[in-house]
């Protein structure tokens, strides 16, 4: 599976859990939730093209609460990225004067974000979650996260009993970390082998 097809799959998974919550809610609450193509569409504005999920609460019993999400399934992030989320973000919510609720902004994505990177989503007030061991686990993070926001946390277990397995699968396997990912540990040495959900560590004792 190429680096693009495992970005779209994870938005996928991302929205499809997203899905799941929605269902939870009675009809008391509203709840929308936008790809980025229809967060491009209900805008009319083909250029917002910096955050992946748009997903609105609004209760008449509570203040409304707005996620705007940028979901990376990649090792390396940089700071384009970064601002570019940030960017669209604003754009949007220039577009929302009338909005008067909670704001959260969510980085999400398999690995740290560079140091500026960091910096500037701290700057931004925005959240990260952070996960490399499956894409299934780091979908099932936002969900709970979002509970947590909204202070439903048993709906977030709901949800963890109707996924599947969260282990890795082979398609979430670091296919070149030659060329894409080469950590130098405390002792000096780079990872050059392919990790996978088989990989094997072997540790020889020392006499």
């Amino acid at each position: 599976m190429s680096k693009g097809s495992e970005g779209f799959s994870f938005e996928r998974r991302v929205g499809y859990m997203l899905g799941l919550l929605k269902a939870t809610f009675d009809d008391s609450w509203k709840v929308t939730i936008y790809t980025e193509q229809e967060i491009r569409d209900f805008f009319k504005e083909q250029s917002l093209n910096g955050v992946d999920h748009f997903v609105l609460f609004e209760s008449p019993k509570k203040n409304p609460q707005l996620f705007l999400i940028q979901e990376k399934w990649k090792l390396l992030t940089n700071q384009r990225e970064v601002s570019q989320f940030l960017d669209c973000c604003a754009r949007i919510l220039a577009r929302m004067p009338n909005y008067k609720g909670d704001i959260h902004r969510i980085w999400v994505s398999r690995t740290v974000p560079s140091q500026n990177g960091e910096k500037s989503l701290k700057e931004g007030q925005c959240l990260i979650v952070q996960t490399c061991t499956s894409q299934s686990l780091l979908a099932l993070n936002l969900i709970f996260i979002i509970c947590d926001i909204l202070e439903m946390r048993d709906v977030g277990l709901e949800i963890f009993k109707k996924i599947g397995s969260l282990l890795p699968s082979a398609e979430e396997a670091i296919l070149d970390p030659a060329t894409s990912f080469e950590p130098v540990s405390e002792f000096g040495e780079k990872r050059i082998l392919p990790i996978t959900n088989k990989t094997v560590v072997m540790v020889n004792k020392m006499e």
